[in-house]
């Protein structure tokens, strides 16, 4: 009866053109109320339908079912299809809703619908958080449709503090030999239709877009650096941001802040701890530490310093900051710095160095390698180094002393200039320069060797004092030079045992010595570092060895690493959770490379109020060292494409 009516119906809107596109229709339909994707096994559809007479039937067809609406409120009529009637699974594509109304009078008004059954595409991309793109690696990404749907256009925009790229290719003038696929690929500028490549000396957050004329898919991925200098070769890459390393192991916490050691032999990892994440809480890019003879020591993102010892995760203190560590001995301040303490790893025991309540100047220490530690305050002039031994006393404000186990160098702050002194093993006072910055971290100290930083009259210039006593200008450059310092390893990286000096100007990073030009290895990005007989670079996830004249590789690792061998590799994608945003830099701002100063407030009470999703270990990994897309979608796919899903979705290797 229904069909008939229908056919009835249909035949008289076709002689009278009473349909619902006619000029004066007797039947008017609204547009169909039914959601656009078809993810379940029930449609609702809800229309609007009037006529000058009476409305006495309206139906809706589907794929072949007919289902009869029924009158609901304000003139709409209500129904919902039921897909098990279909006896088969409804394919992916577009699909035709239709709706027919007929009055009294048997006049017809009719309205359609295309909805979807659709899975929206995959996207792949060659990158993950942390990663760095080398010379040699570039930058790709592809959509996957769900057939019948075909990619039209995918996007990536790279977004960084010094500025954004974005890379873009639609289908109509990069057809892709596979298809419905669509690839993204960073080639070098040229032509009418060239890409740049990314510029280097950037940390980027990237936003990948696709679409298929349907529906459009959006991951976000970061933070990803590019730094191609040709000096830097890789060595090897760590499970997430390198925050230490040594001959053996790296430090590192990955993307979902989760802390651990990983083994350079053999990559086994041993899981320390998931830092805390949420409102009130430090970012991630807050999370510092050093590796140590038994493992590691560290700052949480809440405030606790916490240290792993043989296999035990241990608290050394809540509501503080940690300021220096080497070998067994860390040394840390409450947040209010007005208590300084050292603390034995081995033994959990720590011991006062320094108290004056209420005082807000900055502690600075350093802990030679025997263990005796120097340190400085505003509160006095002099620099106090093991049994309360004093060296200096200078007007202004005493910054970080630095020790190699020979000399200790001080700098004293006046507000505009900063004056450098080097004190020798026999008690000797050496003035080495003045400068024209407050910051902290302008002195290096390593075998006898001391670099320091030396006004020119307009910008400061890197100088180097050998064992012997001679001074060497090292740079000379129109733009104030400054050292490549980090947390923890302030004064200590930037020293070669036969004298090369590390140094940063201008967005570059040097290596310079008496005698000859400066020569650049790479951007600014990461950290420097001497390490056993060469010059290394961290950055992100990677570690670099640095080419300079006269250094040989002792750090090559076991598996080493090379970029053109993931560089078409694709990832799958990420979800929400695994999503990092570029890491911002924390500092106190009364001091210049003082540590992260926490708010103030209740101070935390408790080993587990920063548990975070504690994760046991995996996995011995310590060594002795000195210091230190929807589930739809992806159905369809496996369905239409699955051998090219099998390569486009591995996993892409790990050193």
């Amino acid at each position: 009866m229904q069909a008939y009516r229908r056919h009835v119906g249909t035949a008289i809107a076709l002689v009278l053109s009473l349909s619902a596109e006619a000029a004066h229709a007797a039947v008017t339909v609204g547009s169909i109320e039914a959601d656009t994707f078809i993810e379940s096994e029930t449609i609702p559809v809800r229309v609007a339908a009037s006529s000058p007479d009476d409305i006495y039937y309206v139906e809706a067809e589907f794929e072949g079912l007919i289902i009869e609406l029924t009158p609901a409120e304000d003139g709409y009529f209500e129904g919902s299809f039921d897909l098990g009637e279909l006896g088969g699974e409804l394919p992916y594509g577009p699909h035709v809703l239709t709706v027919d109304a007929y009055s009294t009078f048997g006049d017809v008004g009719s309205t359609q619908r295309t909805l979807h059954r659709y899975a929206p595409p995959t996207l792949g991309w060659n990158v993950l958080p942390n990663d760095t793109l080398t010379a040699g690696w570039r930058f790709g990404a592809k959509c996957i449709p769900t057939p019948p749907y075909e990619c039209e256009s995918i996007v990536a925009h790279f977004s960084s503090a010094d500025g954004s790229v974005t890379l873009s290719n639609d289908r109509w003038w990069s057809p892709s030999p596979v298809p419905g696929l669509l690839y993204l690929k960073e080639w070098q500028s040229g032509g009418a239709y060239g890409i740049p490549l990314l510029p280097s000396g950037r940390t980027y957050t990237v936003t990948i877009e696709a679409s298929d004329g349907v529906g459009t898919v959006t991951r976000t991925v970061g933070p990803i650096h590019v730094d191609r200098s040709p000096r830097l070769t890789v060595v090897q890459r760590a499970p997430g941001a390198i925050l230490d390393f040594d001959a053996t192991r790296f430090l590192f916490l990955d993307h979902r802040g989760r802390l651990g050691i990983s083994d350079r032999a053999t990559q086994a990892v041993t899981w320390i701890q998931t830092m805390p994440q949420g409102e009130g809480i430090a970012p991630l890019s807050a999370v510092y530490g050093a590796l140590t003879p038994s493992g590691a020591v560290y700052q949480t993102t809440n405030g606790y310093i916490r240290s792993w010892v043989n296999g035990t995760r241990n608290a050394v203190a809540g509501a503080a900051r940690l300021d220096a560590v080497n070998g067994d001995t860390a040394v840390w301040t409450t947040n209010s710095d007005d208590w300084a303490l050292a603390h034995t790893l081995s033994t959990g025991t720590n011991r006062t160095l320094w108290s004056s309540a209420g005082s807000r100047s900055p502690f600075q220490a350093d802990i030679a390698a025997s263990g005796g530690i120097y340190f400085g305050t505003y509160e006095r002039g002099w620099i106090v180094g093991p049994g309360g031994a004093l060296l200096g006393d200078h007007e202004g404000n005493l910054q970080r002393p630095i020790t190699d186990g020979t000399n200790v160098v001080g700098r004293w702050w006046d507000g505009r200039t900063s004056s450098s002194y080097l004190y020798t093993a026999d008690g000797e006072e050496v003035f080495l320069g003045d400068s024209i910055t407050g910051s902290s971290a302008g002195l290096l100290a390593h075998a006898g060797h001391a670099g320091f930083l030396k006004t020119d009259g307009a910008v400061n210039q890197v100088w180097l004092r050998t064992p012997d006593g001679e001074q060497h200008q090292i740079s000379d450059f129109a733009t104030s030079s400054q050292f490549d310092q980090t947390k923890l390893r302030v004064g200590h990286d930037g020293l070669s045992d036969t004298g090369e000096v590390l140094f940063l100007n201008d967005g570059d990073r040097y290596i310079g010595r008496p005698g000859g030009a400066p020569e650049r290895i790479s951007t600014d990005l990461g950290h420097g570092r001497w390490v056993d007989g060469s010059w290394y670079v961290t950055i992100g996830n990677t570690l670099f060895q640095a080419a300079s004249a006269g250094a040989s590789a002792r750090l090559a690792a076991t598996a080493a690493f090379a970029p053109e061998d993931r560089a078409e590799v694709l990832s799958t994608s990420f979800t929400g959770d695994e999503l990092l945003d570029v890491p911002v830099s924390v500092r106190d701002l009364h001091e210049p490379d003082a540590l992260p100063v926490l708010a103030d407030g209740a101070e935390l009470t408790g080993d587990d109020a920063d548990t975070g999703g504690d994760l046991a270990p995996a996995a011995a990994g310590c060594s002795a060292s000195g210091p230190a897309g929807s589930p739809g979608g992806a159905a369809a796919l496996a369905a239409a494409l699955s051998g090219l899903l099998a390569l486009a979705r591995r996993s892409r290797p790990r050193s």
